[in-house]
C-alpha cells in the first residue's frame, strides 16, 4: 500500500515498510521465517531483493524478526537495530520475558535515539522491547512506529501489556510522539493512519 511518494506499507500480520529514497531500506521482516510476503511486494514494486539495501528492525518480536535470516541471505543488506536491542536479536542475551523463536542473526550496525539515517530520526521509545524504536521521515512526515502504538479498529493505543517489557515506559514512550509533526502513520499492528495529524495526539 502506498502511503507517500516512496513509503510503502506491507501487511504482514505485522507491518513492515519500505522507503524509497537513494537507497531502497526495509523496515521489520515478518513473522514469515521465509518472508514470503515481503518477497512479493518487492516483486509486484518492481524491485529485486539485492535492490534492498538496508534492513532495519524496530524490535525484536517474532512478528518483525521472523523473516530476517532469509532476507538478510536473499538481499545482502546492512542490518541495523538499536544499540540496546541488538543481543536480542542476536541470541547474545535472552529476552527478558523469555526466549523468542526467531533464528538468531549478526546485526550489522547500531542506532542510537536522535541518529538520522538516510533520511530516518531514530526515536528510542522503550517500554514495549527495551531497544524498540520508531522512525520519522520528517521530509514526509511520515512515522514508521513499530509496535510503539497500535491502531485498532481506528483508535491509536499502546501495545497490550502482556507484551511489553515495562507498561509504564511504553506509555511515556508513546507521549514523547507528541513533540513531532507529522500526517501519517504506520503502526506496527492495524491500519495505517493517513492525513490526519490533528488527530493523533489529542488521545493522548
Amino acid at each position: 500500500m502506498k502511503i507517500v511518494d516512496g513509503i510503502y506499507s506491507i501487511e504482514t500480520f505485522a507491518t513492515s515498510a519500505l522507503v524509497v529514497d537513494s537507497h531502497l531500506i526495509l523496515v521489520d521482516t515478518s513473522a514469515d521465517s521465509e518472508a514470503k510476503e515481503i518477497l512479493k511486494a518487492l516483486k509486484e514494486f518492481n524491485y529485486q531483493p539485492r535492490d534492498v539495501e538496508f534492513i532495519i528492525i524496530t524490535h525484536t518480536h517474532p512478528d518483525h524478526v521472523g523473516g530476517l535470516a532469509t532476507l538478510k541471505e536473499k538481499t545482502e543488506a546492512t542490518i541495523l537495530a538499536h544499540e540496546i536491542e541488538i543481543p536480542y536479536i542476536t541470541k547474545e542475551k535472552e529476552y527478558p520475558k523469555g526466549p523468542l523463536r526467531h533464528q538468531a542473526v549478526s546485526v550489522d550496525r547500531s542506532l542510537k535515539d536522535g541518529e538520522i539515517f538516510e533520511g530516518l530520526l531514530v526515536i528510542h521509545t522503550p517500554g514495549h522491547t527495551l531497544g524498540s524504536i520508531a522512525l520519522l521521515t520528517q521530509e514526509k512526515s511520515v512515522l514508521i512506529a513499530g509496535n510503539s502504538l497500535q491502531n485498532r479498529d481506528g483508535i491509536l493505543g499502546p501495545m497490550p501489556d502482556t507484551y511489553n517489557t515495562d507498561p509504564k515506559e511504553h506509555r511515556d514512550s508513546i507521549k514523547k510522539r507528541a513533540h513531532y509533526d507529522l500526517e501519517h502513520l504506520l503502526p506496527g499492528h492495524g491500519e495505517p493512519i493517513i492525513f490526519q495529524s490533528s488527530y493523533f495526539w489529542n488521545l493522548f
